[in-house]
Protein backbone atom coordinates (compact mmCIF):
# COMPACT_ATOMS: atom_id res chain seq x y z
CA UNK A 1 0.00 0.00 0.00
CA UNK A 2 1.18 3.54 -0.79
CA UNK A 3 0.98 6.69 1.29
CA UNK A 4 -1.89 9.14 1.49
CA UNK A 5 -1.47 12.88 2.05
CA UNK A 6 -4.57 15.08 2.27
CA UNK A 7 -5.00 17.71 -0.49
CA UNK A 8 -2.41 20.53 -0.07
CA UNK A 9 -4.90 23.41 -0.28
CA UNK A 10 -7.06 22.01 2.47
CA UNK A 11 -4.11 21.09 4.68
CA UNK A 12 -2.43 24.47 4.18
CA UNK A 13 -5.52 26.12 5.52
CA UNK A 14 -5.46 23.78 8.53
CA UNK A 15 -1.84 24.68 9.26
CA UNK A 16 -2.51 28.45 9.50
CA UNK A 17 -2.67 29.80 13.03
CA UNK A 18 -5.90 31.19 14.41
CA UNK A 19 -9.53 30.35 13.71
CA UNK A 20 -10.35 32.92 11.03
CA UNK A 21 -11.18 30.19 8.50
CA UNK A 22 -12.47 27.17 10.44
CA UNK A 23 -12.64 23.75 8.87
CA UNK A 24 -16.10 22.55 7.80
CA UNK A 25 -15.92 19.96 10.60
CA UNK A 26 -15.67 22.87 13.04
CA UNK A 27 -18.54 24.75 11.42
CA UNK A 28 -21.13 21.98 11.26
CA UNK A 29 -19.69 18.78 12.72
CA UNK A 30 -18.08 17.60 15.92
CA UNK A 31 -16.46 21.00 16.62
CA UNK A 32 -19.79 22.79 16.75
CA UNK A 33 -21.23 20.18 19.10
CA UNK A 34 -18.12 20.37 21.31
CA UNK A 35 -18.45 24.16 21.45
CA UNK A 36 -22.14 23.92 22.30
CA UNK A 37 -21.53 21.34 25.03
CA UNK A 38 -18.68 23.35 26.56
CA UNK A 39 -20.77 26.54 26.57
CA UNK A 40 -23.77 24.71 28.00
CA UNK A 41 -21.78 22.99 30.75
CA UNK A 42 -19.82 26.13 31.61
CA UNK A 43 -23.02 28.17 31.71
CA UNK A 44 -24.60 25.68 34.09
CA UNK A 45 -21.53 25.75 36.35
CA UNK A 46 -21.45 29.57 36.20
CA UNK A 47 -25.14 29.77 37.03
CA UNK A 48 -24.87 27.40 40.00
CA UNK A 49 -21.72 29.09 41.37
CA UNK A 50 -23.25 32.55 40.87
CA UNK A 51 -26.41 31.57 42.73
CA UNK A 52 -24.33 30.14 45.55
CA UNK A 53 -22.19 33.30 45.74
CA UNK A 54 -25.26 35.54 45.68
CA UNK A 55 -26.81 33.52 48.46
CA UNK A 56 -23.72 33.89 50.59
CA UNK A 57 -23.48 37.65 49.88
CA UNK A 58 -27.15 38.17 50.63
CA UNK A 59 -26.85 36.34 53.93
CA UNK A 60 -23.76 38.39 54.84
CA UNK A 61 -25.44 41.74 54.05
CA UNK A 62 -28.58 40.69 55.90
CA UNK A 63 -26.53 39.79 58.98
CA UNK A 64 -24.82 43.19 58.84
CA UNK A 65 -28.17 45.03 58.78
CA UNK A 66 -29.47 42.91 61.64
CA UNK A 67 -26.28 43.71 63.54
CA UNK A 68 -26.86 47.45 63.11
CA UNK A 69 -30.41 47.06 64.37
CA UNK A 70 -29.07 45.13 67.37
CA UNK A 71 -26.56 47.94 68.00
CA UNK A 72 -29.41 50.49 67.98
CA UNK A 73 -31.18 48.46 70.66
CA UNK A 74 -28.05 48.23 72.78
CA UNK A 75 -26.71 51.81 72.38
CA UNK A 76 -29.54 54.27 71.76
CA UNK A 77 -32.61 53.21 73.69
CA UNK A 78 -31.63 54.88 76.99
CA UNK A 79 -30.84 58.32 75.49
CA UNK A 80 -34.00 58.18 73.41
CA UNK A 81 -36.07 57.33 76.51
CA UNK A 82 -34.64 60.39 78.36
CA UNK A 83 -35.47 62.69 75.43
CA UNK A 84 -39.05 61.38 75.34
CA UNK A 85 -39.44 61.79 79.15
CA UNK A 86 -38.21 65.34 78.94
CA UNK A 87 -40.39 65.97 75.87
CA UNK A 88 -37.26 67.08 73.98
CA UNK A 89 -38.47 66.63 70.43
CA UNK A 90 -35.51 68.44 68.88
CA UNK A 91 -32.99 66.34 70.76
CA UNK A 92 -34.95 63.25 69.88
CA UNK A 93 -34.89 64.20 66.17
CA UNK A 94 -31.15 64.87 66.28
CA UNK A 95 -30.52 61.42 67.73
CA UNK A 96 -32.77 59.75 65.19
CA UNK A 97 -31.10 61.54 62.27
CA UNK A 98 -27.74 60.33 63.59
CA UNK A 99 -29.03 56.77 63.59
CA UNK A 100 -30.50 57.28 60.10
CA UNK A 101 -27.00 57.92 58.74
CA UNK A 102 -26.12 54.29 59.35
CA UNK A 103 -25.89 52.25 56.11
CA UNK A 104 -29.19 50.93 54.73
CA UNK A 105 -31.32 52.69 57.43
CA UNK A 106 -34.47 54.09 55.81
CA UNK A 107 -36.96 55.26 58.46
CA UNK A 108 -37.12 55.79 62.25
CA UNK A 109 -40.25 56.50 64.22
CA UNK A 110 -40.63 57.27 67.98
CA UNK A 111 -44.23 57.29 69.33
CA UNK A 112 -44.94 58.26 72.96
CA UNK A 113 -47.06 55.70 74.82
CA UNK A 114 -47.25 57.28 78.34
CA UNK A 115 -50.79 56.83 79.71
CA UNK A 116 -52.88 59.96 80.24
CA UNK A 117 -50.98 62.18 77.80
CA UNK A 118 -53.46 64.15 75.67
CA UNK A 119 -51.00 65.04 72.91
CA UNK A 120 -48.47 62.20 72.66
CA UNK A 121 -45.07 62.92 71.16
CA UNK A 122 -44.40 61.59 67.60
CA UNK A 123 -41.08 62.07 65.82
CA UNK A 124 -40.42 60.49 62.37
CA UNK A 125 -37.23 60.78 60.32
CA UNK A 126 -36.65 59.29 56.87
CA UNK A 127 -39.35 57.92 54.59
CA UNK A 128 -40.67 54.76 52.94
CA UNK A 129 -38.64 53.72 49.92
CA UNK A 130 -40.14 50.40 48.82
CA UNK A 131 -41.56 47.08 49.85
CA UNK A 132 -38.21 45.40 50.61
CA UNK A 133 -37.52 46.39 54.23
CA UNK A 134 -36.29 44.83 57.44
CA UNK A 135 -38.10 46.35 60.49
CA UNK A 136 -37.46 46.10 64.22
CA UNK A 137 -39.67 47.41 67.09
CA UNK A 138 -38.25 48.48 70.48
CA UNK A 139 -39.87 49.56 73.80
CA UNK A 140 -38.43 52.74 75.39
CA UNK A 141 -38.44 52.65 79.22
CA UNK A 142 -37.47 55.42 81.73
CA UNK A 143 -36.33 54.84 85.34
CA UNK A 144 -38.35 57.43 87.39
CA UNK A 145 -36.70 57.32 90.86
CA UNK A 146 -36.65 53.54 90.94
CA UNK A 147 -39.86 53.03 88.99
CA UNK A 148 -39.37 51.83 85.40
CA UNK A 149 -42.02 53.31 83.16
CA UNK A 150 -42.80 52.49 79.50
CA UNK A 151 -42.72 55.88 77.79
CA UNK A 152 -42.55 55.21 74.01
CA UNK A 153 -41.96 52.75 71.17
CA UNK A 154 -39.25 52.89 68.54
CA UNK A 155 -39.67 51.41 65.06
CA UNK A 156 -36.54 51.13 62.96
CA UNK A 157 -36.79 50.20 59.27
CA UNK A 158 -33.79 49.21 57.13
CA UNK A 159 -34.12 49.08 53.34
CA UNK A 160 -32.99 45.99 51.42
CA UNK A 161 -32.88 47.85 48.08
CA UNK A 162 -29.19 48.58 48.56
CA UNK A 163 -28.55 44.89 49.14
CA UNK A 164 -30.45 44.01 45.97
CA UNK A 165 -28.64 46.69 43.97
CA UNK A 166 -25.27 45.35 45.08
CA UNK A 167 -26.38 41.79 44.20
CA UNK A 168 -27.53 42.89 40.73
CA UNK A 169 -24.24 44.61 40.07
CA UNK A 170 -22.36 41.55 41.22
CA UNK A 171 -24.51 39.30 38.97
CA UNK A 172 -23.72 41.44 35.95
CA UNK A 173 -20.01 41.47 36.74
CA UNK A 174 -19.88 37.70 37.35
CA UNK A 175 -21.90 36.80 34.26
CA UNK A 176 -19.92 39.06 31.98
CA UNK A 177 -16.61 37.81 33.35
CA UNK A 178 -17.66 34.16 33.29
CA UNK A 179 -19.25 34.45 29.86
CA UNK A 180 -16.12 35.98 28.39
CA UNK A 181 -13.97 33.36 30.05
CA UNK A 182 -16.28 30.57 28.83
CA UNK A 183 -16.25 31.90 25.29
CA UNK A 184 -12.46 32.16 25.18
CA UNK A 185 -11.97 28.74 26.76
CA UNK A 186 -14.49 27.21 24.35
CA UNK A 187 -12.81 28.71 21.32
CA UNK A 188 -9.44 27.54 22.51
CA UNK A 189 -10.80 24.05 23.24
CA UNK A 190 -12.44 23.95 19.83
CA UNK A 191 -9.19 24.95 18.18
CA UNK A 192 -7.29 22.26 20.08
CA UNK A 193 -9.93 19.63 19.19
CA UNK A 194 -9.73 20.67 15.57
CA UNK A 195 -5.94 20.61 15.50
CA UNK A 196 -5.62 17.29 17.28
CA UNK A 197 -8.72 15.35 16.21
CA UNK A 198 -11.34 16.65 13.80
CA UNK A 199 -9.12 17.61 10.88
CA UNK A 200 -7.61 14.13 10.96
CA UNK A 201 -11.07 12.58 11.17
CA UNK A 202 -12.03 14.56 8.06
CA UNK A 203 -8.90 13.32 6.29
CA UNK A 204 -9.75 9.74 7.31
CA UNK A 205 -13.34 10.18 6.08
CA UNK A 206 -12.11 11.55 2.75
CA UNK A 207 -9.75 8.62 2.44
CA UNK A 208 -12.57 6.17 3.17
CA UNK A 209 -14.70 7.80 0.46
CA UNK A 210 -11.93 7.13 -2.09
CA UNK A 211 -10.88 3.75 -0.73
CA UNK A 212 -10.71 0.91 -3.26
CA UNK A 213 -11.04 -2.57 -1.85
CA UNK A 214 -8.98 -3.88 -4.79
CA UNK A 215 -5.87 -2.59 -2.99
CA UNK A 216 -4.89 -0.13 -5.73
CA UNK A 217 -5.40 3.04 -3.66
CA UNK A 218 -2.91 4.94 -1.47
CA UNK A 219 -2.09 4.04 2.12
CA UNK A 220 -3.79 5.93 4.95
CA UNK A 221 -1.43 8.38 6.64
CA UNK A 222 -2.10 11.45 8.78
CA UNK A 223 -0.21 14.68 8.12
CA UNK A 224 0.83 15.52 11.67
CA UNK A 225 3.74 15.44 14.06
CA UNK A 226 4.08 11.92 15.33
CA UNK A 227 3.57 11.76 19.13
CA UNK A 228 6.05 9.96 21.37
CA UNK A 229 3.51 7.29 22.22
CA UNK A 230 0.89 6.03 19.72
CA UNK A 231 -2.49 7.55 20.50
CA UNK A 232 -6.10 6.70 19.52
CA UNK A 233 -5.69 8.08 15.98
CA UNK A 234 -2.65 5.85 15.44
CA UNK A 235 -4.68 2.90 16.70
CA UNK A 236 -7.46 3.81 14.24
CA UNK A 237 -5.00 4.00 11.34
CA UNK A 238 -3.39 0.68 12.32
CA UNK A 239 -6.79 -0.95 12.66
CA UNK A 240 -7.82 0.28 9.21
CA UNK A 241 -4.60 -0.96 7.66
CA UNK A 242 -5.21 -4.40 9.14
CA UNK A 243 -8.83 -4.25 7.97
CA UNK A 244 -7.81 -3.19 4.46
CA UNK A 245 -5.37 -6.11 4.22
CA UNK A 246 -8.18 -8.45 5.23
CA UNK A 247 -10.56 -6.82 2.73
CA UNK A 248 -8.06 -7.12 -0.11
CA UNK A 249 -7.47 -10.77 0.70
CA UNK A 250 -11.21 -11.38 0.98
CA UNK A 251 -11.77 -9.55 -2.32
CA UNK A 252 -9.27 -11.76 -4.09
CA UNK A 253 -10.90 -14.86 -2.63
CA UNK A 254 -14.34 -13.51 -3.53
CA UNK A 255 -13.21 -12.78 -7.08
CA UNK A 256 -12.03 -16.38 -7.42
CA UNK A 257 -15.23 -17.68 -5.89
CA UNK A 258 -17.28 -15.48 -8.23
CA UNK A 259 -15.43 -16.85 -11.22
CA UNK A 260 -16.11 -20.41 -10.07
CA UNK A 261 -19.73 -19.49 -9.33
CA UNK A 262 -20.18 -17.99 -12.80
CA UNK A 263 -18.77 -21.17 -14.30
CA UNK A 264 -21.10 -23.28 -12.13
CA UNK A 265 -24.08 -21.08 -13.08
CA UNK A 266 -23.27 -21.35 -16.76
CA UNK A 267 -22.90 -25.12 -16.46
CA UNK A 268 -26.12 -25.39 -14.45
CA UNK A 269 -27.99 -23.26 -16.99
CA UNK A 270 -26.72 -25.52 -19.76
CA UNK A 271 -27.92 -28.58 -17.82
CA UNK A 272 -31.26 -26.88 -17.17
CA UNK A 273 -31.65 -26.18 -20.88
CA UNK A 274 -30.85 -29.80 -21.64
CA UNK A 275 -33.31 -30.93 -18.94
CA UNK A 276 -36.02 -28.61 -20.27
CA UNK A 277 -35.48 -29.93 -23.76
CA UNK A 278 -35.73 -33.48 -22.42
CA UNK A 279 -38.93 -32.55 -20.54
CA UNK A 280 -40.36 -30.99 -23.69
CA UNK A 281 -39.53 -34.13 -25.63
CA UNK A 282 -41.03 -36.26 -22.85
CA UNK A 283 -44.19 -34.14 -22.77
CA UNK A 284 -44.49 -34.39 -26.53
CA UNK A 285 -43.95 -38.16 -26.31
CA UNK A 286 -46.61 -38.41 -23.58
CA UNK A 287 -49.06 -36.43 -25.67
CA UNK A 288 -48.29 -38.63 -28.65
CA UNK A 289 -48.63 -41.74 -26.50
CA UNK A 290 -51.98 -40.55 -25.11
CA UNK A 291 -53.14 -39.76 -28.63
CA UNK A 292 -51.96 -43.19 -29.79
CA UNK A 293 -53.72 -44.88 -26.86
CA UNK A 294 -56.90 -42.97 -27.62
CA UNK A 295 -56.77 -43.71 -31.36
CA UNK A 296 -55.77 -47.33 -30.82
CA UNK A 297 -58.48 -47.87 -28.21
CA UNK A 298 -61.08 -46.16 -30.34
CA UNK A 299 -60.09 -48.05 -33.47
CA UNK A 300 -59.99 -51.37 -31.61
CA UNK A 301 -63.56 -51.06 -30.38
CA UNK A 302 -65.22 -51.66 -33.76
CA UNK A 303 -63.50 -54.99 -34.67
CA UNK A 304 -63.80 -56.10 -31.05
CA UNK A 305 -67.55 -55.49 -31.09
CA UNK A 306 -67.74 -57.61 -34.24
CA UNK A 307 -65.79 -60.44 -32.60
CA UNK A 308 -67.94 -60.36 -29.47
CA UNK A 309 -71.16 -60.10 -31.49
CA UNK A 310 -70.29 -63.06 -33.72
CA UNK A 311 -69.11 -65.10 -30.74
CA UNK A 312 -72.41 -64.43 -28.99
CA UNK A 313 -74.30 -65.43 -32.18
CA UNK A 314 -72.33 -68.68 -32.30
CA UNK A 315 -73.14 -69.31 -28.66
CA UNK A 316 -76.84 -68.53 -29.15
CA UNK A 317 -77.46 -70.47 -32.41
CA UNK A 318 -75.00 -73.34 -32.17
CA UNK A 319 -74.95 -74.09 -28.48
CA UNK A 320 -75.52 -77.85 -28.02
CA UNK A 321 -74.98 -78.62 -31.70
CA UNK A 322 -71.27 -78.94 -31.28
CA UNK A 323 -69.48 -80.88 -28.61
CA UNK A 324 -69.07 -79.60 -25.05
CA UNK A 325 -65.50 -78.45 -25.64
CA UNK A 326 -66.61 -76.23 -28.56
CA UNK A 327 -69.27 -74.63 -26.33
CA UNK A 328 -66.60 -73.99 -23.69
CA UNK A 329 -64.28 -72.40 -26.20
CA UNK A 330 -67.04 -70.13 -27.51
CA UNK A 331 -67.75 -69.07 -23.89
CA UNK A 332 -64.07 -68.26 -23.43
CA UNK A 333 -64.15 -66.09 -26.54
CA UNK A 334 -67.24 -64.18 -25.37
CA UNK A 335 -65.83 -63.62 -21.85
CA UNK A 336 -62.44 -62.52 -23.16
CA UNK A 337 -64.10 -60.20 -25.66
CA UNK A 338 -66.23 -58.56 -23.00
CA UNK A 339 -63.19 -58.17 -20.74
CA UNK A 340 -61.22 -56.71 -23.66
CA UNK A 341 -64.07 -54.28 -24.33
CA UNK A 342 -64.08 -53.11 -20.67
CA UNK A 343 -60.29 -52.79 -20.77
CA UNK A 344 -60.39 -50.60 -23.89
CA UNK A 345 -63.10 -48.39 -22.38
CA UNK A 346 -61.05 -47.89 -19.20
CA UNK A 347 -57.95 -47.17 -21.26
CA UNK A 348 -59.91 -44.56 -23.20
CA UNK A 349 -61.13 -42.97 -19.97
CA UNK A 350 -57.57 -42.93 -18.56
CA UNK A 351 -56.08 -41.35 -21.68
CA UNK A 352 -58.76 -38.62 -21.86
CA UNK A 353 -58.67 -37.50 -18.19
CA UNK A 354 -56.76 -34.28 -18.86
CA UNK A 355 -58.55 -33.53 -22.14
CA UNK A 356 -62.09 -34.08 -20.90
CA UNK A 357 -61.61 -32.41 -17.50
CA UNK A 358 -63.77 -29.41 -16.66
CA UNK A 359 -62.48 -26.06 -15.36
CA UNK A 360 -61.96 -26.04 -11.60
CA UNK A 361 -64.49 -24.31 -9.37
CA UNK A 362 -65.74 -24.42 -5.79
CA UNK A 363 -67.50 -27.78 -5.47
CA UNK A 364 -68.96 -29.81 -2.62
CA UNK A 365 -67.05 -33.00 -1.89
CA UNK A 366 -70.17 -34.24 -0.07
CA UNK A 367 -72.26 -33.84 -3.23
CA UNK A 368 -69.60 -35.63 -5.34
CA UNK A 369 -69.53 -38.53 -2.87
CA UNK A 370 -73.35 -38.68 -2.79
CA UNK A 371 -73.45 -38.89 -6.61
CA UNK A 372 -70.94 -41.75 -6.51
CA UNK A 373 -73.08 -43.62 -3.96
CA UNK A 374 -76.19 -43.09 -6.10
CA UNK A 375 -74.39 -44.64 -9.10
CA UNK A 376 -73.50 -47.65 -6.92
CA UNK A 377 -77.02 -48.29 -5.62
CA UNK A 378 -77.30 -51.80 -7.11
CA UNK A 379 -73.89 -53.06 -5.94
CA UNK A 380 -74.43 -51.60 -2.46
CA UNK A 381 -77.84 -53.33 -2.18
CA UNK A 382 -76.51 -56.65 -3.45
CA UNK A 383 -73.52 -56.67 -1.06
CA UNK A 384 -75.43 -55.24 1.93
CA UNK A 385 -72.67 -52.69 2.44
CA UNK A 386 -72.96 -50.26 5.34
CA UNK A 387 -71.34 -46.94 4.37
CA UNK A 388 -70.91 -43.96 6.70
CA UNK A 389 -69.79 -40.60 5.33
CA UNK A 390 -68.39 -37.72 7.40
CA UNK A 391 -69.32 -34.08 6.87
CA UNK A 392 -67.19 -33.42 3.78
CA UNK A 393 -66.00 -29.85 2.97
CA UNK A 394 -66.05 -27.74 -0.17
CA UNK A 395 -62.93 -27.98 -2.34
CA UNK A 396 -61.57 -26.48 -5.55
CA UNK A 397 -61.80 -28.93 -8.42
CA UNK A 398 -63.74 -30.81 -11.09
CA UNK A 399 -66.94 -32.25 -9.60
CA UNK A 400 -67.28 -34.99 -12.26
CA UNK A 401 -63.74 -36.26 -11.67
CA UNK A 402 -64.15 -36.06 -7.88
CA UNK A 403 -67.30 -38.14 -8.19
CA UNK A 404 -65.34 -40.66 -10.28
CA UNK A 405 -62.57 -40.69 -7.65
CA UNK A 406 -65.00 -41.51 -4.82
CA UNK A 407 -66.84 -44.06 -6.99
CA UNK A 408 -63.67 -45.97 -7.89
CA UNK A 409 -62.46 -46.12 -4.27
CA UNK A 410 -65.89 -47.07 -2.91
CA UNK A 411 -66.36 -49.70 -5.65
CA UNK A 412 -63.05 -51.30 -4.65
CA UNK A 413 -64.12 -51.27 -0.98
CA UNK A 414 -67.41 -53.01 -1.88
CA UNK A 415 -65.80 -55.47 -4.32
CA UNK A 416 -63.00 -56.71 -2.06
CA UNK A 417 -65.14 -57.59 0.98
CA UNK A 418 -64.77 -60.76 2.99
CA UNK A 419 -66.88 -63.70 1.74
CA UNK A 420 -70.17 -64.10 3.58
CA UNK A 421 -69.81 -60.76 5.40
CA UNK A 422 -71.45 -57.42 4.61
CA UNK A 423 -68.73 -54.80 4.08
CA UNK A 424 -68.45 -51.78 6.41
CA UNK A 425 -67.00 -48.70 4.75
CA UNK A 426 -66.21 -45.31 6.29
CA UNK A 427 -65.43 -42.04 4.45
CA UNK A 428 -63.54 -39.57 6.69
CA UNK A 429 -61.83 -36.19 6.36
CA UNK A 430 -59.54 -34.07 8.54
CA UNK A 431 -57.75 -30.76 8.04
CA UNK A 432 -53.97 -30.65 8.51
CA UNK A 433 -51.13 -28.46 7.20
CA UNK A 434 -53.25 -26.56 4.68
CA UNK A 435 -54.84 -29.64 3.05
CA UNK A 436 -57.91 -31.80 3.51
CA UNK A 437 -56.91 -35.42 4.10
CA UNK A 438 -59.69 -37.78 2.98
CA UNK A 439 -59.90 -41.46 3.82
CA UNK A 440 -61.92 -44.39 2.44
CA UNK A 441 -61.53 -47.31 4.87
CA UNK A 442 -63.03 -50.82 4.61
CA UNK A 443 -62.87 -54.07 6.57
CA UNK A 444 -62.26 -56.25 3.54
CA UNK A 445 -59.58 -58.74 2.53
CA UNK A 446 -56.74 -56.21 2.46
CA UNK A 447 -53.71 -56.06 0.19
CA UNK A 448 -50.34 -57.76 0.26
CA UNK A 449 -47.31 -55.45 0.58
CA UNK A 450 -45.15 -56.93 -2.21
CA UNK A 451 -43.37 -53.69 -3.11
CA UNK A 452 -45.39 -53.10 -6.28
CA UNK A 453 -47.24 -49.83 -6.92
CA UNK A 454 -51.01 -50.47 -6.63
CA UNK A 455 -51.68 -47.29 -8.64
CA UNK A 456 -49.74 -48.52 -11.68
CA UNK A 457 -52.00 -48.94 -14.71
CA UNK A 458 -53.16 -52.55 -15.32
CA UNK A 459 -51.70 -53.56 -11.92
CA UNK A 460 -53.91 -56.21 -10.28
CA UNK A 461 -53.63 -57.56 -6.75
CA UNK A 462 -56.01 -60.49 -7.29
CA UNK A 463 -56.80 -62.83 -10.23
CA UNK A 464 -59.47 -61.72 -12.70
CA UNK A 465 -61.64 -64.83 -12.26
CA UNK A 466 -61.93 -64.11 -8.50
CA UNK A 467 -62.43 -60.34 -8.60
CA UNK A 468 -63.32 -58.89 -12.02
CA UNK A 469 -61.76 -55.64 -13.17
CA UNK A 470 -59.25 -54.12 -15.58
CA UNK A 471 -56.63 -52.72 -13.14
CA UNK A 472 -57.14 -49.18 -14.41
CA UNK A 473 -59.37 -47.76 -11.65
CA UNK A 474 -56.64 -46.90 -9.13
CA UNK A 475 -54.45 -45.43 -11.89
CA UNK A 476 -57.38 -43.13 -12.80
CA UNK A 477 -57.71 -42.15 -9.11
CA UNK A 478 -54.05 -41.21 -8.96
CA UNK A 479 -54.25 -39.02 -12.08
CA UNK A 480 -57.37 -37.26 -10.77
CA UNK A 481 -55.74 -36.51 -7.40
CA UNK A 482 -52.54 -35.30 -9.06
CA UNK A 483 -54.54 -33.05 -11.39
CA UNK A 484 -56.09 -31.48 -8.28
CA UNK A 485 -52.69 -30.85 -6.67
CA UNK A 486 -52.86 -33.62 -4.08
CA UNK A 487 -51.35 -37.01 -3.27
CA UNK A 488 -52.83 -40.49 -2.78
CA UNK A 489 -51.55 -43.55 -0.94
CA UNK A 490 -52.80 -46.80 0.55
CA UNK A 491 -52.55 -48.34 4.03
CA UNK A 492 -53.37 -52.06 4.13
CA UNK A 493 -52.49 -55.48 5.52
CA UNK A 494 -53.86 -58.82 4.33
CA UNK A 495 -57.06 -59.76 6.16
CA UNK A 496 -57.23 -56.44 8.06
CA UNK A 497 -58.95 -54.13 5.60
CA UNK A 498 -57.67 -51.32 3.39
CA UNK A 499 -57.62 -47.54 3.76
CA UNK A 500 -57.05 -45.30 0.77
CA UNK A 501 -56.04 -41.75 1.70
CA UNK A 502 -55.74 -38.72 -0.55
CA UNK A 503 -55.27 -34.97 -0.03
CA UNK A 504 -56.84 -31.92 -1.65
CA UNK A 505 -55.78 -28.28 -1.03
CA UNK A 506 -57.86 -26.15 1.36
CA UNK A 507 -59.55 -23.18 -0.32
Amino acid sequence: MTALAPPPSSEDQDERPGLSRPHPAMARGIGLRVLALIVLFSSMVTLVSTLAQLGLDYSHDLRQIEGRLDDIGRSNLTSLSVAVWNVDSEGLRVQLEGILRLPDMQRLEVRETTPGVSNPLLVVVGGSGGQAILARDYVLRYDDRGTVREVASLRAEASLEGVYDRLREKVVVILVAQGLKTFLVSLFTLYIVHRLITRHLVAIAQFFSRYDSHGSGPELRLNRTQPRQPDELDQLVDAFRAMSLGLESAYRELAGANAELEWDIAERQARERELQQALDRLAAANRELERFAFVASHDLQEPLRSIVSFAQLLSRHYAGRLDARADEYIGFVVTAGKRMHALINDLLAYSRLDQDGNAFQRVSAARACASALENMTDSIRESGAIITVADLPEVWGDEIQLMQLFQNLLSNAVKFHRPGQSPRIEVTVERMDGVWRFGVADDGIGMMADGSDPFEIFRRQHPAHAYPGTGVGLAICKRIVQRHGGAIWVESRPGQGTTFRFTLPVI
